[in-house]
């Protein structure tokens, strides 16, 4: 298929503050072949987009999410992180029946969709389930059957068969392996995940030190950092994405200065669960990549990366109390570039530039006027329905506000059901 974007203001987040340009982009097959002023409308052209006084930028990477999780969406909340996954979330995750999983994970990726998120980095259990929900909806992912120590069961080979299917260049979808979290995840546990990890040249997905619980919970048993513990066992010899990173101490820090990959910044589930707040202008000032994520529903409310950009920003400022600590172009580097960058997916994704899958957003920002500045615009004013059109691996799954394969209002009301019978 051959498509061809006329008129963009092309925003392709390339270099070291923001250039707007008035460009077209050709996308042939999966891949953006073109991108120059007044190309040529010709026969070959399958589809045309008129993007005239809109921001077209590459789609954003949200670097942690739990699919399945939309169903959780202000399940008894105002809760800490330990009393709410063991009182509220763990109980009825047990109730989850296969076709949960598939619903919730569709609700989850169509929301992303609608919201300018292109990539998204999943780890969960029923990933088998899962899996299907990704590829209909058209989404990019990443994908980890998420391992603890009382749900070893059948996850490494479901890892190895989904990983030989889709681990090759032109996937769409790719897989890691995943350990949980340091206190889920005893040493023999960490062990099997980086040797399987090890075994089939992929990356980890783990959560670490989300919490000052996790961190003395981690000193007392084993006299070390979460960090320290998972150095220990080798985790930081493979790629890794690594959720929340908040208790970091200087020495965490150098170790994670040359890992492959980086954190995955949660910000409004670290709020909202009073987890603390990440430090991300340190770690981005030791050369740790950094990315944005949204955690899952349940402890987020929304998977709107354009709301993680402003808190992102906000608490940075606040933290230093310094406005000039972190700019706007920052963040949206970590909503895109960095992002891909943590996932490992910089070559292919994060950049509009010719070669790179066709992974791409329009914006209209016609309302926002003036436009002093587009990076500042785009992280404090804009929000997820100003994300007009979706175009993911060349295919537009989203036009003018239309999901164009998949009935919204039909994975609503399954997931209301499945809510119904669950909560």
């Amino acid at each position: 298929m051959t498509l061809l974007i006329k008129n963009a203001r092309l925003l392709d987040m390339i270099g070291d503050e923001p250039n707007v340009k008035d460009r077209d982009i050709l996308i042939r097959d999966n891949k953006i072949a073109e991108i120059k002023e007044n190309i040529n409308e010709t026969e070959e052209i399958g589809k045309i987009i008129d993007a005239k006084k809109m921001i077209v930028m590459p789609g954003l990477v949200n670097t942690h999410t739990h699919l399945a999780m939309s169903v959780f969406r202000g399940y008894k909340d105002d809760r800490s992180l330990m009393d709410w996954l063991n009182n509220a979330i763990f109980p009825v995750e047990d109730k989850f029946e296969k076709q949960d999983f598939y619903w919730n994970s569709y609700l989850s990726c169509l929301e992303m969709i609608r919201s300018g998120t292109t990539t998204c980095n999943d780890m969960y259990f029923g990933m088998e389930e899962i899996v299907p929900a990704i590829e209909e909806s058209g989404i990019r992912a990443i994908v980890s059957w998420c391992i603890t120590d009382d749900s070893v069961r059948d996850k490494p080979e479901q890892t190895k068969k989904y990983a030989k299917l889709f681990n090759n260049k032109e996937s769409r979808i790719r897989v890691y392996t995943s350990a949980h979290a340091p206190y889920t995840c005893k040493p023999e546990t960490v062990k099997l995940v980086v040797d399987l990890a090890k075994d089939l040249n992929t990356g980890i997905h783990l959560h670490l030190s989300e919490t000052v619980d996790e961190t003395n919970i981690i000193k007392t048993k084993y006299s070390k950092t979460s960090t320290e513990y998972f150095k220990d066992f080798n985790v930081f010899d493979v790629p890794v994405v690594l959720a929340h990173g908040i208790y970091l101490s200087d020495s965490d820090i150098e170790i994670l200065k040359n890992v492959k990959g980086g954190i995955s910044h949660n910000p409004i589930s670290n709020c909202k669960l009073a987890s603390g707040i990440c430090d991300v202008t340190k770690l981005r000032k030791n050369g740790i990549k950094v990315g944005l994520g949204t955690d899952g529903t349940g402890s987020t409310t929304t998977l709107d990366l354009f709301e993680e950009m402003k808190l992102t920003a906000y608490l940075q400022k606040i933290k230093y109390m310094n406005s000039e600590i972190i700019k706007a172009w920052d963040i949206l580097k970590m909503a895109t570039i960095e992002g891909a960058e943590v996932l490992g997916l910089q070559d292919e994704i994060g950049t509009l530039e010719v070669g790179k899958k066709a992974d791409i957003i329009i914006v209209d920002t016609g309302d926002l006027i003036p436009e002093n500045d587009v990076a500042t615009n785009l992280v404090y004013a804009v929000n997820g329905n100003n994300v007009v059109t979706t175009i993911i691996d060349g295919k537009v799954i989203m036009e003018n506000r239309k999901l164009l394969n998949s009935s919204f209002e039909k994975v609503k009301e399954e997931v209301i059901k499945n809510a119904k019978r669950v909560l």
